[in-house]
């Protein structure tokens, strides 16, 4: 319990930009584990977290927000379509208890994995979002945690409509990164070959 409270302390201060991937490579190791976090912790809702999505949106709000509350209609409309592309959107939700998480979430159908602290988040109340506080928040990242994009307040509702292109950018690099790999392959298995051709010409001059 203690170990998932950190996580979701520092995945909180990840959102808020509060830290950052590259400045701190504690945090870096943390946010690694995304997917473990969804693994093992306990949901406010039903909701089962895609466990190998490409892209994590990871959102903090609260139902006493009034833009949180506003935006929640697209953030909702948006994941029926990013789930079935691999992406995957969490809601850090720090309503005053979970009881109140749990009613909104219902009323709102957020069928997305909502995770509520039982303690006092560690970054406060309101957080710093790139020199103002703004709530909601939210910042879209890799399983390993590298950080794709971020926004935060009345711009959440659009920057998550970016989760197409963002999707994109990956499966682009990804096949980059495939070819890349293959003339590798072929270059050290040409490169094997010719050795092997040297030394049969090598032993035949023996004779």
């Amino acid at each position: 319990m203690k170990k998932l409270l950190q996580l979701f302390s520092l995945l909180a201060l990840f959102c808020c930009g509060e830290i950052t991937y590259a400045e701190d490579e504690a945090a870096t190791e943390e946010l690694a584990r995304i997917p473990q976090v969804l693994e093992s912790v306990k949901l406010v809702n039903k909701a089962k977290p895609n466990l190998k999505a490409k892209i994590y949106f990871v959102y903090q709000s609260r139902s006493t927000c009034g833009i949180c509350v506003a935006e929640a209609p697209t953030l909702v409309k948006e994941y029926k379509k990013m789930k079935r592309k691999g992406c995957e959107m969490v809601m850090l939700n720090v309503d005053q208890n979970p009881e109140a998480a749990a009613k909104w979430v219902k009323s709102a159908k957020m069928d997305f994995p909502v995770i509520h602290p039982s303690v006092s988040m560690s970054c406060g109340i309101p957080w710093e979002y790139t020199g103002q506080g703004l709530l909601p928040c939210m910042v879209a990242m890799t399983p390993d945690g590298k950080k794709l994009g971020e926004a935060g307040g009345p711009d959440v509702s659009e920057f998550v409509k970016d989760w197409k292109k963002l999707l994109r950018d990956i499966q682009k690099q990804e096949a980059k990164d495939a070819a890349a790999a293959a003339r590798e392959k072929s270059k050290a298995k040409k490169s094997k070959k010719k050795g092997r051709k040297a030394a049969e010409d090598e032993d035949e001059s023996d004779f």
